[in-house]
């Protein structure tokens, strides 16, 4: 990371019972934040303090003056936990409730004050409280009981009932689970592995933003690196390369009258911007293709009289096809799942879940994934069964071609030798050993097409943007199922849902950041919940 990244907040305060992992992500954090310094409660405060406390003055601005002056001093005093707990307990009555937490915030401003602060081993909701009041970023860890107790007996050389008691003891005096209810972010470290927690922490103490395009260190799939790019512009920067693009163009064309019948290419158009200049372009390029919008059950109503009278405009046979013909048993329970989560009550907790069923959906993004779960960024639900529908009304109506008007590419592979990626614009889909593949085609950026070239073909054929529709949208604008679930995913995630998709197109150049910050900025109004228009859709 560079040193150029700052935050709105002072430093990073660790809360959590014993057993928890606070030193563990706190020293992940050091290495992860510059000009950063660790302040460990017992060495600064608690152990100091015990080793004067026959000489410790009355009143608590002079003691917190004098723990800020021994702050550095060599020192070898180290006391039991068990002496330890009942010491902070004494200056708790003796000076303050959050008497730990003025002294650590007094040896922060008075010693290193311009370096951010990462704070462990402080326990209690009122230094919780204080700290947060005054400015730090207060995390709060926890984990299941036999987990942490294992981990006790294992840190302390304890027995399990030792440890057990030993936690018991420390809840009693502390209450440091009531942190959670305060906390500006809470993570069950049993459940989540230690580096997601800190990139969750880091995205919400230095959020970050791509130097080029709209992903920002929010979302836990993307990490900004040294260049100031996020993971896949730095991918792209580096190893995008024309040639391969020019190779499967020629492929391409090669498919021409490559079909069984009237027809040697599907196109699929909704009417909008991106469709109608594709299905120009595939008729220039002198194929013979079928426009076909897929019914999901759940696009608003005017895609489809719309993308017909495109088609009638440009001379090219239409089909509107059914594609809930294509779902299977696990995908209809995962839209039942994904209605299900979308019904809960907003909470923190909530907001925890949603970020976590994120990232795991991004294991199952494979069509041949059978497994049944929620899915928080609705594309990825619906690419199931979508992807399977261009492959069966591809072989159904004898052509070999399937081509889209999307605008980033189609496929992102590793060359094993070379170690580079790869960026196609044409993904096979080869489901079935004995039958053919089907090729999708991302047209625009197998053609290195921008935004200004869209409009200059629609110009050309006289489209026109619907009313109260912006030239760059989010997927909201085009689908019920994305417009119920944006709102509540972009508050639970803290991101924009659609913000990746936009991304890809901006890291291409087909647009750039300004029009795709304006597209995230939009909010789609609708009053139906995610549940309704799963029913309505006739899929739940």
């Amino acid at each position: 990371m560079t040193h150029s990244i700052t935050s709105k907040y002072k430093g990073i305060a660790i809360f959590g019972a014993p057993g928890t992992g606070k030193t563990t992500v706190a020293r992940l954090l050091l290495s992860e934040i510059p000009e950063s310094k660790y302040i460990e409660t017992s060495h600064c405060v608690i152990y100091p303090a015990m080793a004067m406390k026959d000489h410790l003055p009355e009143k608590k601005r002079a003691f917190i003056r004098m723990l800020a002056d021994q702050y550095g001093a060599r020192m070898s005093f180290h006391a039991a936990r068990n002496d330890a707990r009942e010491f902070s307990t004494y200056l708790k009555h003796a000076y303050a409730p959050a008497i730990i937490a003025e002294t650590l915030e007094a040896i922060h401003r008075n010693k290193f004050s311009k370096k951010f602060a990462v704070i462990a081993g402080t326990r209690g909701y009122a230094n919780a409280v204080h700290l947060k009041k005054r400015g730090y970023f207060v995390a709060y860890l926890e984990t299941g009981g036999s987990h942490a107790t294992r981990r006790v007996a294992r840190r302390d050389r304890l027995s399990t009932a030792a440890a057990r008691k030993e936690r018991m003891i420390e809840e009693k005096i502390f209450s440091t689970s009531n942190v959670k209810k305060i906390a500006h972010i809470s993570f069950n470290t049993g459940a989540l592995p230690k580096e997601r927690i800190v990139a969750d922490i880091m995205a919400r103490t230095f959020p970050r933003e791509c130097a080029r395009c709209v992903n920002s260190n929010v979302n836990p799939a993307c990490h900004i690196g040294k260049s100031g790019l996020c993971d896949i512009c730095e991918r792209y920067a580096r190893d995008f390369a024309k040639a391969p693009l020019k190779k499967e163009k020629r492929f391409l064309e090669s498919l021409k009258g490559s079909g069984r019948g009237a027809y040697d290419a599907l196109v699929g158009i909704s009417g909008g911007k991106d469709s109608t200049a594709v299905l120009y372009e595939v008729k220039k390029m002198g194929f013979r293709p079928l426009a076909f919008s897929l019914d999901t059950g759940y696009y608003p109503r005017h895609i489809f009289p719309r993308a017909r009278r495109v088609a009638e405009q440009l001379s090219v046979p239409y089909k509107k096809i059914d594609a809930r013909k294509y779902m299977r048993p696990s995908d209809v329970e995962s839209f039942r799942k994904t209605a299900a989560l979308y019904e809960e009550k907003e909470s923190d907790a909530l907001g925890e879940k949603f970020r976590t069923w994120y990232a795991e959906d991004r294991r199952h993004y494979s069509i041949k994934c059978v497994h049944a779960l929620p899915f928080v960024r609705t594309c990825q639900l619906c690419r199931r069964m979508i992807i399977r529908a261009y492959y069966g009304e591809a072989i159904a109506h004898g052509v070999r071609l399937v081509i889209l008007g999307i605008n980033e590419w189609a496929g992102l592979s590793q060359n094993t030798s070379s170690k580079k990626f790869v960026f196609s614009a044409i993904r096979e889909l080869k489901p079935f050993a004995r039958k053919p593949s089907v090729y999708v085609v991302h047209l625009p950026f197998l053609l290195g097409r921008t935004s200004k070239d869209t409009r200059a073909i629609l110009k050309k054929i006289g489209w026109k943007i619907p009313s109260r529709e912006s030239f760059i949208e989010s997927n909201s604008n085009s689908c019920l199922f994305a417009r119920a679930a944006e709102s509540k995913a972009r508050r639970m995630l803290g991101f924009h849902p659609d913000a990746t998709r936009l991304a890809r197109e901006v890291t291409v150049g087909f647009i750039t950041k300004k029009q795709a910050h304006a597209a995230l900025k939009k909010t789609h109004r609708f009053r139906h919940s995610v549940h309704t228009v799963l029913r309505r859709a006739g899929i739940l």
